[in-house]
């Protein structure tokens, strides 16, 4: 047993120096590396998480743990080696790391509570602008006052001003407190039957006739097991008033119980035997489940075209993790995808399977750590969030379209889970699978050179073909064309005629783009953003879609007065409607950011789509990536240019992988598919190579390019944005920032770029301008973290260093 311990104070707090504890006798048989423990820091009493137990200690006079706190996560054994990991690498602080291994709602929180003493207050006191308020606050509420309601009477400097003089006058009283998670354990309280059977059978032969509903009660009771009161009354099909006469006689009782909640209770599940395996995916299960006993990690690139079985392969495999006794993880791009994945999953492994994502409740995702943590649960799926679920024997991890910028996250910690997972497995000593039909350059380079090992499934299942694709060159059309052009509706209408479904794809929500007034030229801009506001027809709003502020649409134009406001460009809400005007038989369906928002809504959307509720499913890059609807047979690109002409490196590479991927959700049923491209650069080499679905072909032109210009896999880029409320400022940092960044890059191969203003100048209401550091692997993140602890303490959003970016907007 350990004396004592490193802890890490406030967890998930922008902290990353561990302190050492004393841990007193009672408590050191509680304690393990992962623990949650209550400790004295400075004048308060923090939560902090134990990273590390010490025999001894060279430090005198430590400072004791006081108490071990149950009924919170503890950490897995690589939680705090993942988490030094992702701050070495992506530059944050330890506590900003380890918050990803702590969700919110389920730990302990440790607070501050004041009261005044007997001491009179003065007069000076109660006039003091600061201190004042304070006083007169804790009078009127007769009792101590949480932080946090006196945070809301004055802003930071100031309250932290006013305790400080009221402390020193004697004035209030401080006193630690401690709050509990917010997440509980789920009780429903079941009523059952409080007498045996035979007495049952007496009581309703002598009270049948005289009390029907009661002896009718009391049967279903019997017949059934426990159940809620209103459960059982309708099983019994009587009233609850009936139950409750039961219960004041005796002759039922209830009680409360724990019960799980059920984030997939709205999932179908179709169950089914099996498919046969293909050899390729015969070949790679079968690598797979070598490396499950490998002494060492081994990573896999796992490349099949669409359609072509890799799901198959997780879940064989998965199989095998299973009988090993152990738990995998399943990480999907996008939550709307989660609820296909759930049902297959559960289908082949029924309630061993958890899901985990930013759309559960603090509830249900307690629950589901719980099943995790206790391995009741072991197959994991989950958008990024799941890689850092408390498994206990972790066998599998895989990455499923391991190409998705989804899996970036766009906060401190700014990991890439695809790189996160690959750590994780080495740490745990486990096999990673990445899978995609559109690798990531970085992946298939890595591949090439032997870092992953390539698993290929060339073929869809069953022989089937992949779409054929046509490019319809807009460059011909009218100065303003249709949203469909002639082949792309005459497509629809054959669909339709024969009862076939459709996906037509278009990634920009909204109605409009703009609006502009053609008297003046004015475009109704957002003040803090300086974009152009998206129109929203459905709420007649206009909205920014980067810092979402929302304003009623305008009927005249702010500047000139003109009534003449015009609706220009379109998004997904546009294209439904003139679906609709076109297509009036048609039962078209949304899926885009605005259609989703309410929780379990890509579900019902999904379901309906299924079942053929709805027969055309209009959407933004939410539908372009891993969904199975065997009854699509065409897919329709209304725009495949939307992100050809962002200003980003990977551009090229991100319309190959988005037409790729959306032209494969057709034709994975019974009848072949069609795909219908709408394009302005018809001859691009990016449209051309997903027209052909040939993704070598396109990876040999675009890696000459990346290594050409030195882009990555053949550098590591850092995205240095400054921002402040005057642009002024945002570029003085920014240049002082590329100023020291050339000096210590000196002799170094490491080329640093700008500063320039990033492509999104301004964003809530803050100017931005960037530096990029480029340079090889392993050297630019030195250099980046040598020049920022230089600069000591930066302002809090003034600066954000992102490693490894996946745009550099």
């Amino acid at each position: 047993m350990s004396r004592y311990v490193d802890v890490l104070p406030n967890p998930g707090r922008a902290l990353s120096q561990l302190f050492t504890y004393h841990v007193p006798e009672p408590l050191q048989s509680a304690l393990r590396v992962g623990a949650q423990v209550l400790v004295p820091f400075g004048p308060r009493t923090v939560v902090g998480v134990v990273a590390r137990l010490r025999d001894d200690s060279e430090r005198q006079n430590l400072k004791d743990v006081e108490a071990v706190l149950e009924d919170v996560p503890v950490l897995p054994d690589e939680a705090f080696p993942l988490a030094r990991w992702m701050a070495d690498r992506y530059l944050c602080q330890l506590g900003d790391a380890l918050r990803a291994f702590l969700p919110e709602g389920m730990n302990y929180r440790a607070g501050r509570a004041f009261h005044l003493t007997a001491q009179p207050i003065p007069d000076s006191i109660r006039a003091d602008l600061d201190a004042g308020p304070v006083v007169n606050h804790l009078e009127s509420a007769g009792s101590e006052v949480r932080l946090p309601a006196l945070r809301r009477l004055l802003p930071g400097k100031r309250l932290t001003r006013a305790l400080r003089l009221l402390k020193s006058r004697n004035l209030i009283a401080e006193r630690a407190t401690l709050r509990p998670p917010r997440a509980r354990k789920h009780q429903v309280r079941l009523v059952e039957l409080a007498v045996t059977p035979q007495e049952v059978a007496s009581y309703c032969l002598e009270r049948a006739a005289k009390a029907p509903a009661q002896a009718a009660c009391l049967r279903a009771a019997a017949d059934g097991p426990p159940a809620p009161a209103v459960d059982l009354a309708r099983r019994a099909g009587v009233s609850t008033s009936t139950v409750q006469a039961l219960l004041k006689k005796g002759l039922l009782r209830a009680r409360w119980t724990p019960v799980r909640r059920k984030p997939w209770r709205d999932v179908a599940v179709e169950a089914g035997p099996p498919p046969k395996l293909t050899p390729e995916q015969r070949s790679a299960v079968a690598e797979i489940t070598a490396a499950l006993d490998a002494p060492r990690s081994t990573s896999f690139l796992l490349f099949g075209v669409t359609a072509s079985g890799k799901t198959e392969v997780f879940l064989r495999s998965i199989e095998r993790v299973l009988d090993r006794g152990r738990q995998a993880i399943v990480l999907m791009p996008e939550i709307s995808l989660t609820a296909q994945a759930l049902g297959i999953y559960r289908a082949r492994f029924g309630d061993r399977v958890a899901i985990l994502h930013s759309r559960l409740s603090v509830g249900e995702r307690w629950d589901e750590w719980q099943r995790i943590r206790t391995g009741e649960s072991g197959v994991i799926v989950g958008a990024r969030s799941a890689l850092f679920a408390p498994t206990r024997a972790l066998g599998l991890i895989v990455v499923d379209e391991e190409h998705e910028t989804s899996y970036k996250q766009d906060q401190a910690p700014r990991y890439r889970a695809r790189d996160a997972a690959l750590k994780r497995g080495e740490l745990v000593q486990c096999p990673v699978v990445l899978a995609s039909a559109t690798p990531s350059l970085e992946s298939f380079y890595a591949a090439e050179r032997g870092r992953h090992r390539l698993l290929r499934l060339p073929t869809r299942v069953e022989e089937r073909p992949l779409p054929r694709v046509r490019i319809v060159d807009m460059r011909g059309a009218a100065s303003r064309p249709g949203i469909l052009s002639t082949p792309l509706r005459q497509a629809i209408a054959g669909r339709l005629r024969s009862g076939e479904q459709i996906i037509l794809f278009h990634n920009r929500r909204g109605f409009a783009t703009f609006l502009l007034c053609p008297t003046c030229g004015h475009a109704l801009r957002c003040p803090n953003c300086g974009v152009a506001l998206k129109y929203h027809r459905q709420r007649r709003q206009v909205r920014c879609h980067h810092c979402d502020l929302t304003r009623p649409a305008p009927d005249i134009c702010s500047r000139c007065g003109s009534h003449q406001i015009r609706f220009s460009g379109f998004g997904t809400e546009r294209v439904e409607r003139e679906l609709q005007r076109i297509f009036p038989q048609a039962r078209p369906g949304r899926m885009d950011q605005d259609t989703t928002a309410r929780k379990g809504a890509h579900v019902r959307i999904v379901h309906q789509f299924r079942t053929a509720e709805t027969n055309i499913l209009i959407g933004t890059q939410m539908v372009a990536k891993g969904f199975d609807f065997p009854g699509v047979t065409l897919v329709g690109v209304i725009s495949a240019d939307t992100s050809l002409n962002l200003p980003d490196f990977r551009a090229a590479e991100r319309t190959f992988q988005l037409l790729t991927q959306v032209s494969g959700r057709s034709g994975r049923g019974e009848k072949e598919g069609d795909v219908v491209v709408q394009t302005f650069c018809p001859d691009d080499y990016s449209i051309q190579a997903a027209s052909h679905h040939d993704y070598e072909a396109f990876y040999r032109r675009e890696i000459e390019t990346r290594q050409e210009l030195n882009y990555p896999p053949f550098s590591q880029i850092v995205n240095l944005v400054s921002s402040a409320e005057r642009e002024s400022d945002a570029s003085r940092f920014a240049t002082s920032l590329a100023d020291a960044l050339r000096r210590r890059a000196e002799g170094a191969p490491v080329e640093i770029l700008g500063p320039a203003p990033a492509p999104l100048a301004k964003l809530r209401r803050r100017y931005r301008w960037h530096v990029l550091a480029r340079g090889e692997e392993g050297e630019v993140v030195p250099v980046v973290r040598d020049v920022v602890a230089g600069f000591g303490h930066i302002e809090p959003g003034a600066l954000v260093v992102d490693v490894d970016p996946v745009s550099l907007m």
